[in-house]
């Protein structure tokens, strides 16, 4: 047993881990994760609500939902508006006698919570940065224009400086923010991320009832998730089988010009059962994301038993084992056609492959395993 003190920490985020299903259940299992470890002393939800939102909500506005939405969440007055909140937290929690000595714990980079306590360590965690997005204009999670771009990322590379230590999902995003921010490496580490499930759930067996080969997909942006890229690879596959069944959990909306025979298109919802009925009928699971900074959708396809197919360019191929858990391919219609094909055909090939995604899952992408990562260095801030 560790022996040392269990370090505290107050907690920043956008998201009420608390009261809406989405912040639950991307973050929950994290948080209690962390208080079994260390003295989470609060978990402060940075949303803005009330007026400030509503302002927000108008300054942002933009003709497409998708573009809305990133602006919604990523303009300068919505980070100082955060930034500020955080730091009349700090003030108040500063006037409190505490146990112990407080270490920042801030989730993502929509805001600087650090920059109101210099005396405090702090560390961020995040699986995202704005300058991956802007090489890759054409996810459209990057939503500014030249000279907003410019202060935004500014905004982070401040945040990132001030922090004591940056925790990563992954190598992917380690890389740029050592790289493209500047920050020294041994500054950056990457940790991983957990699967969002309390227990693990069975895996899936398909009823022999369902007919035809099944294919999943959730990607709640259609584009930026590949979703065209799939339908072609797609039309292709039911060249060979006919019967084949493509289910698509993506808001859209899909281009008039894509055949979606044997498709159904799911809306997005964080309701697990639903979403759970779908991986258990499930054959293989495919993300052919332009952008994918990290991928929480593969690791519970693979908690599932799920062979899954990414492709190349970003860090899919950190979470697939290439050959093993599954497939990472070029991202282009012939090649994950062709590896959809492959596995359509070897039933005992996509069973080996589930049952190692399975084992990966179980003993690397759990939160237990990330914090447990993370707490040397939380207990070396903390002394």
């Amino acid at each position: 047993m560790n022996a040392q003190p269990r370090p505290c920490l107050s907690c920043f985020l956008v998201g009420d881990v608390l009261n809406e299903a989405g912040a639950r259940t991307k973050y929950g299992l994290l948080f209690e994760a962390l208080s079994r470890a260390c003295q989470v002393e609060a978990i402060h939800d940075l949303t803005l609500r009330g007026p400030a939102r509503w302002l927000n909500l108008a300054q942002a506005f933009h003709p497409h939902p998708q573009t809305w939405k990133e602006r919604f969440y990523k303009n300068l007055p919505a980070f100082h508006l955060r930034s500020q909140r955080a730091a009349r937290i700090l003030r108040q929690q500063a006037a409190v006698e505490k146990p112990a000595p407080c270490l920042i714990f801030q989730v993502g980079v929509l805001f600087d919570a650090l920059q109101a306590a210099p005396s405090l360590p702090g560390v961020i965690y995040t699986d995202y940065t704005a300058v991956l997005s802007q090489r890759k204009h054409a996810s459209q999670r990057f939503p500014f224009d030249e000279k907003q771009g410019q202060q935004w990322i500014a905004l982070e590379k401040q945040a990132f400086a001030r922090a004591s230590l940056i925790f990563t999902r992954g190598q992917f995003v380690r890389r740029s923010i050592i790289q493209d921010y500047g920050i020294a490496p041994q500054r950056v580490v990457a940790v991983g991320g957990g699967v969002n499930f309390a227990t693990l759930p069975d895996p899936a067996t398909r009823s022999d009832d369902i007919p035809g080969p099944q294919i999943l997909f959730i990607g709640k942006d259609f584009l930026r998730k590949g979703g065209d890229i799939l339908l072609h690879a797609f039309a292709q596959v039911r060249q060979v089988y006919p019967r084949a069944h493509l289910n698509m959990v993506t808001s859209g909306p899909i281009p008039h010009a894509f055949s979606q025979e044997m498709v159904d298109i799911i809306a997005p919802t964080w309701d697990r059962a639903a979403i759970a009925a779908l991986y258990q009928q499930a054959d293989l699971f495919v993300l052919p994301s332009r952008e994918e900074t990290w991928g929480d959708v593969l690791l519970e396809a693979m908690a599932y038993g799920l062979p899954c197919i990414g492709v190349t360019g970003d860090a899919m191929s950190e979470i697939i084992a290439h050959d093993t858990t599954g497939l990472v391919v070029a991202p282009q219609p012939e090649a994950l056609a062709s590896a959809m094909l492959g596995l359509l055909k070897d039933p005992a090939r996509r069973q080996q492959m589930g049952q190692a995604a399975r084992q990966r899952v179980e003993t690397a992408y759990t939160w237990e395993a990330v914090v447990q990562k993370m707490l040397p260095f939380l207990q070396g801030l903390a002394g």
